[in-house]
């Protein structure tokens, strides 16, 4: 179970890896703020400005859990590891609580 978890783990939640019943997580999500746009594939995410689109700014793994995603990145900027738990609040947003930070939201793009 954990090593299906771990395959997932880079952005399941958004629309890519599915679990029966579950809502997907492959995709694009942009951040509410409207600071970046993270793209979930195949259990790997990675997030980009929204400003420039080229400048990477986080690279991951994403997997579901008993409440939506478990997300783990390495934070370019901070040149740390970082990990989240999210919550779909509707199919098409997603609510992210990390370990270190603020709270945050993402609205996937269609």
């Amino acid at each position: 179970m954990r090593a299906i978890l771990t395959t997932c783990l880079v952005v399941v939640g958004l629309t890519g890896c599915q679990m029966s019943g579950g809502q997907g997580v492959e995709g694009n999500w942009a951040s509410d703020d409207g600071v970046f746009i993270a793209t979930f594939q195949n259990g790997a995410f990675s997030s980009r400005l929204t400003g420039t689109g080229e400048t990477v700014v986080a690279d991951g793994r994403y997997g579901r859990n008993s409440g939506g995603l478990q997300l783990e990145w390495t934070s370019i900027a901070a040149n740390e590891r970082r990990a989240a738990d999210c919550r779909f609040l509707t199919p098409q947003k997603l609510s992210c609580t990390p370990t270190v930070g603020q709270t945050f939201t993402m609205t996937k793009v269609v």
